[in-house]
């Protein structure tokens, strides 16, 4: 079957464990999904349900006692169908691609970057190393261009600082012009702008939008901002638990939910403009122990439509619409009835 030419990276039935004192924490399970060039996916959902294990999974990032124990992860470059799931994390390979084929920002800019060196080394490093920069020098004032554009004062100075010397949302900063730097055909951004004012916010989104546009990149967007999803994003993703329960068009998953918890994620959050009146329903319970899972729905115990049918098996995927995609029984059934009538 030939594959579609706009995907950069697809993700198929991807599962990773983690591995700790003779006990298995099975992270992801099942998880797939592409990424498709000139695109933005959005990855949204509460803490512990995936989403950054995903993201290092395709960097090849995950820790040492971690296992991709199922699944692939293709990424289409130069022509070439690079298995990721097969390259060794630390080998020649996979460190040529990462910089020059993909990027990521990461959610703690403070232990991302290295204390011992300046920011201006750090960034030099990618430029030298992937963007073919013909001496340090000329990388420098590349980096140097690259900090103003983050909007970071007195560019010409902070490049020969220190790590320590910067503020947080400065080294998020740092770690954003760093990513970029390659013009890189993927960009995985893990809460690229968590410790960053809402002006920057919008100036380091616009320089998303741009490098997309103007370099055809796959942007992949972790985030717990549900505006910067309406706002950004092209397609959507729904994670709970490991599991990917809801995805398709932005638009469409945001306008017409159809699993309990996407619902339940919209319903939590404030709308501008409403006023103190609006009546904000807080997601009940909490995620389950992830060395002790439900045997079926991970959502179960927490959904108000579950049924004895929810706690023997995971739903199948279901399509709600073209390119609309569920996994619940709830949907199901509800599809059935309007079926029948």
């Amino acid at each position: 079957m030939e594959r579609n030419q706009d995907v950069v990276v697809k993700v198929e039935d991807l599962h990773v464990n983690f591995y700790n004192n003779d006990r298995c924490n099975k992270v992801l399970r099942g998880v797939s999904f592409e990424l498709k060039k000139g695109k933005i996916m959005c990855i949204v959902g509460e803490s512990g349900c995936g989403k950054s294990v995903t993201a290092n999974s395709i960097m090849g990032l995950l820790p040492d006692l971690s296992r991709i124990e199922k699944g692939s992860i293709t990424f289409h470059y130069q022509g070439e169908d690079i298995r990721i799931d097969r390259l060794k994390r630390k080998g020649k390979e996979m460190r040529k691609l990462r910089g020059e084929g993909m990027a990521m920002i990461f959610q703690d800019p403070m232990t991302a970057l290295n204390p011992v060196f300046t920011v201006g080394y750090q960034i030099n490093e990618a430029l030298l190393y992937h963007n073919g920069a013909s001496s340090r020098k000329d990388a420098t004032k590349k980096s140097i261009q690259l900090l103003k554009e983050m909007g970071i004062p007195l560019p010409k100075q902070r490049v020969k600082e220190y790590p320590h010397q910067f503020s947080g949302g400065m080294s998020q900063r740092a770690m954003i012009a760093m990513a970029m730097s390659c013009r890189p055909k993927v960009l995985i951004a893990d809460e690229p702008t968590t410790a960053l004012d809402v002006t920057i916010q919008a100036q380091i989104f616009e320089l998303m939008l741009d490098l997309k546009e103007t370099n055809d990149t796959a942007i992949l967007l972790i985030t717990h901002d549900m505006g910067v999803v309406a706002e950004l994003a092209d397609d959507v993703a729904v994670m709970y638990m490991g599991n990917i329960v809801e995805s398709g068009d932005a638009r469409a998953v945001l306008t017409r939910p159809s699993h309990p918890y996407t619902k339940a994620l919209l319903d939590s959050i404030p709308v501008l403009g409403r006023g103190r009146e609006q009546k904000l329903e807080p997601i009940k319970g909490s995620t389950p122990d992830p060395y002790n899972r439900p045997a079926g729905c991970q959502f179960a115990p927490r959904c108000a439509y579950a049924t004895p049918e929810c706690e023997t098996g995971m739903p199948p995927e279901s399509m709600v619409e073209e390119g609309h995609m569920c996994r619940c029984f709830h949907h199901l059934r509800k599809k059935e009835g309007e079926a029948n009538d």
